[in-house]
């Protein structure tokens, strides 16, 4: 199953997911992001060596975490309506630069789900190889 990045609730200047692709077998996913050299972040970090913020390898590999959960969830209508947050970060490792140019390629697995909260596994590699490592805790927002 594809789903385009119109699937986050992100405005475009933040989203970092150009494609997400649903594994067969139902909890992993993979998502990619082409960082485009004119991206506004790669302006000032840092002049002369432009690299992706470690901050925005995380938001990148939270947002494919939420659209993996959002699509095993319900219809993808129904993904830009409900808020999910960052509740917690563990092991995060970030092993190398993201230059302007790369595609990021972030795989994503759902390792439990407890009641609002779901845990995922990340990584995220180029064309270089594996450059960011996490487990990730979501939480979702209830209607109220």
């Amino acid at each position: 199953m594809n789903t385009s990045k119109a699937n986050t609730p992100h405005g475009p200047g933040f989203r970092f997911i150009d494609h997400f692709e649903l594994a067969q077998e139902g909890q992993r996913g993979s998502a990619e992001f082409h960082l485009h050299p004119d991206l506004w972040f790669f302006r000032d970090h840092f002049p002369g060596n432009p690299l992706m913020p470690a901050a925005l390898l995380l938001e990148s590999a939270a947002q494919a975490a939420g659209i993996l959960w959002m699509s095993l969830s319900g219809p993808a209508a129904e993904i830009p309506t409900t808020p999910l947050f960052v509740a917690g970060v563990d092991s995060l490792r970030v092993l190398g630069p993201a230059y302007p140019g790369d595609t990021l390629r972030t795989s994503v697995e759902l390792l439990k789900e407890f009641g609002t909260l779901a845990q995922f596994q990340v990584e995220t590699a180029t064309e270089a190889g594996v450059i960011f490592r996490s487990r990730l805790t979501l939480s979702r927002q209830l209607k109220g």
